[in-house]
């Protein structure tokens, strides 16, 4: 096994791991987490892990497995630390009877600092009425929402007294219906109805009240079955605002078949994400409903991700 150190800098440590077939390779972070640039299993050049071997296995110099980054990036990707057994069983045979071995690039990212803060929007709209959120720059980020009344003053001009007076009036569900809608979103409308909420005080007049922010960054919708890196230029590195696996809109990954078009399939995976992508220069995403919760199997999902890129403390 050879290894090899790149370059040493203030927040990054590149690594070259070379680890011959039937070895462990064993990635490791002294400080930090483990990003990884490239891999590759299979046969490059006639030298690399050749001792002893017949020249036969050392002939195919064209051998590589395009899967190789993938696989790596599922384990390590995130850790301090990982191993794997360098074999067919893990990547897949690329060339039969081609000595191989995996030829990996990493660095060893420090975490990042925390975004910046960003002031609060405080949205009211009474009852009846249209909610109305939206960002200039970045997307929604849904801190609180409520739908019924917690005072006797707001939304009350010409209404009678007998349905002010209730002002204890909360909807325990109101941030997840606004969350389902919005989150993740430049802009979006809801109607501040008892259709959309469900009633939480029958003959009292309310309103919904919701707090938001407008969090920096991209949004990527990954259609279902199709894999991607999101990434970050330089030195900055990725920060997960929302993700969500499902369906919240008809334009993304859009399909023919009506049946398959519904929008209210949510199944939040922000914290999943924010696990695996969180201060890595990039992350492998797959839109697979094996690595996700699948809550409609009969809609065509997509993996909608809402993120920043945040520079390194």
């Amino acid at each position: 096994m050879l290894k090899r150190e790149l370059s040493i800098l203030t927040y990054v440590k590149a690594e070259n791991l070379i680890t011959c077939e039937g070895e462990t390779a064993s990635l490791t972070c002294a400080k930090g987490n483990i990003n990884l640039l490239s891999a590759n299993y299979g046969r490059t050049n006639a030298t690399t892990c050749s001792t002893g071997k017949p020249p036969r296995q050392l002939l195919n110099v064209q051998c590589t497995q395009s899967t190789s980054l993938s696989v790596l990036t599922i384990l390590c990707d995130g850790q301090q630390s990982c191993s794997i057994v360098v074999g067919d069983a893990a990547f897949t045979d690329p060339c039969p009877r081609t000595y191989k071995y995996l030829n990996v690039s990493y660095e060893c990212i420090l975490p990042t600092t925390p975004p910046p803060p960003t002031s609060t929007t405080n949205s009211v709209t009474c009852e009846s009425a249209t909610a109305s959120l939206s960002c200039a720059k970045g997307s929604i980020k849904v801190l609180s929402a409520n739908y019924g009344r917690t005072n006797q003053t707001t939304c009350s001009t010409g209404k009678p007294a007998n349905v002010l007076t209730n002002d204890q009036c909360t909807q325990a569900t109101s941030q997840s219906v606004v969350f389902s809608r919005c989150d993740g979103k430049k802009d979006c409308s809801i109607p501040a109805t008892s259709n959309v909420f469900g009633d939480p005080c029958v003959g009292t007049y309310k309103y919904l009240n919701v707090s938001y922010v407008c969090a920096e960054g991209k949004t990527e919708n990954i259609c279902q079955n199709v894999s991607k890196h999101i990434s970050c230029d330089g030195r900055r590195k990725l920060n997960i605002h929302f993700a969500n696996y499902g369906r919240r809109d008809t334009v993304p990954c859009h399909t023919l078949d009506p049946r398959a078009m519904a929008t209210t399939c949510i199944s939040s995976e922000t914290s999943n994400l924010k696990e695996q992508c969180n201060g890595k220069r990039r992350c492998f995403l797959q839109a697979l409903n094996s690595n996700f919760f699948d809550r409609c199997p009969h809609i065509h999902k997509y993996l909608e991700v809402s993120y920043s890129c945040d520079l390194p403390r």
